[in-house]
């Protein structure tokens, strides 16, 4: 990764848990990161993220305030809102995505399987991939196949009688590695007393920490689709991971208000 990008990123998660558990205010950043922000240019990386519209400022009580934008939040939580996907209503209708694409077209398969795979979807085979929401963005996207029905099609269907939709959700996703990987990000997101008195006696290190913590995140919700909560299969480990993540940075919070 980039190391501007990777220092954006640290800034945003910081933004992120002084506008939910502290107050968001330019002052309270750097008074606790003050050596941090000079050495890496706290007013640059906010300039590029204000020019980005992952930030907007505002002005309260003589005081410069930074907010993120909501693409700046979504971008702060390492590029999905779990919760926010996670509490979504699920109308009862799978869209499949149904595709026999010519051999000829191989590099074109490659980057459809790709694109669905990274936007959520789920496969019973190599070429039925489902997903619980609208599809229209892909519709679009493919729009030169719409009329092609014999080599691509997108449909809306429900289960039949005696099929049921937890049976679509257990053999569309590997819940296994992905609670595998939820229950890794647990382990790691975990602050111990020893962990938290490391990062009081040098609170330099908890940029290296935020980064660590991303990287975790975004593996561990890598091949997840985060389903609406009427999907979710017995023992998803998801919102445990989440309230893990909500916890660590509440225990930090305090450094950031530290003077």
């Amino acid at each position: 990764m980039d190391k501007q990008m990777m220092l954006e990123e640290v800034l945003l998660t910081l933004l992120w848990v002084a506008d939910k558990l502290s107050r968001p205010t330019l002052n309270n950043l750097t008074q606790s990161y003050e050596g941090w922000a000079w050495q890496h240019g706290l007013n640059r990386l906010l300039n590029r993220a204000e020019d980005r519209e992952l930030v907007r400022r505002e002005r309260q009580a003589e005081q410069l305030v930074y907010r993120l934008t909501e693409t700046g939040r979504v971008q702060a939580l390492g590029g999905h809102d779990a919760p926010a996907r996670w509490s979504r209503l699920w109308d009862g209708r799978w869209r499949q995505v149904l595709f026999d694409l010519p051999s000829h077209r191989k590099k074109v398969r490659i980057q459809l399987w790709r694109w669905l795979r990274a936007n959520g979807f789920g496969y019973l085979q190599n070429s039925v991939w489902i997903h619980p929401d609208p599809v229209g963005k892909l519709a679009d996207a493919l729009a030169e196949w719409r009329d092609d029905v014999e080599s691509f099609v997108l449909m809306e269907a429900t289960c039949c009688p005696g099929y049921s939709d937890a049976a679509i959700v257990a053999g569309a996703w590997d819940f296994e590695e992905i609670n595998r990987r939820l229950r890794g990000y647990i382990q790691t997101a975990t602050l111990t007393s020893r962990d938290l008195a490391c990062l009081r006696e040098k609170p330099s290190a908890l940029p290296g920490w935020i980064t660590q913590d991303r990287i975790a995140w975004r593996h561990a919700l890598e091949l997840d689709p985060l389903l609406p909560r009427a999907l979710w299969p017995s023992g998803y480990e998801g919102e445990r991971a989440w309230n893990t993540k909500l916890k660590s940075y509440r225990q930090l919070a305090p450094l950031l208000r530290a003077v």
